[in-house]
């Protein structure tokens, strides 16, 4: 069980840390089109850089707030309840949108295919462990209706 506590810890501190990127990343996306633009010898794609990476930074700030939100329930012991099968939900959906944002930026540059079939994927498993929560929720109703 200690070692579930500092697993928690870890990640709560990893998703806090994200949050700090997050922010700091909002200011700066301008610089970092700018700085792809030299660096890529290709064609620039400043607009379209900053837009995608915008679009994508959206969704990307509602999962680091979500997951903040689904870890915070772990600690506090609420495991199989129904907000966290929300965020879950909420969280797959995210992962979606920043694949389709990856698939508009692939029509400049084709390795953000690879990001696209990345969050997809995540986007998957996301599913999957949200219908696994969903049923534990389903049995932890049944079992309190039992007793």
């Amino acid at each position: 069980m200690e070692h579930c506590k500092k697993s928690l810890f870890v990640t709560l501190a990893l998703d806090r840390i994200a949050m700090v990127g997050w922010l700091a990343c909002v200011p700066l996306v301008p610089l970092m089109a700018r700085w792809y633009d030299v660096y890529s010898n290709k064609e620039p794609i400043f607009r379209q850089f900053v837009i995608c990476v915008y679009a994508a930074m959206i969704p990307a700030g509602i999962i680091v707030y979500l997951l903040n939100s689904l870890l915070s329930n772990i600690k506090d012991g609420v495991v199989f309840d129904s907000m966290n099968v929300k965020c879950l939900r909420i969280i797959s959906y995210c992962c979606f949108a920043i694949a389709a944002v990856s698939l508009v930026m692939a029509v400049w540059r084709i390795l953000a295919v690879i990001l696209v079939l990345a969050f997809s994927f995540m986007g998957l498993l996301l599913r999957v462990l949200k219908n696994v929560f969903e049923q534990g929720v389903v049995i932890r109703e049944e079992n309190d209706l039992t007793v």
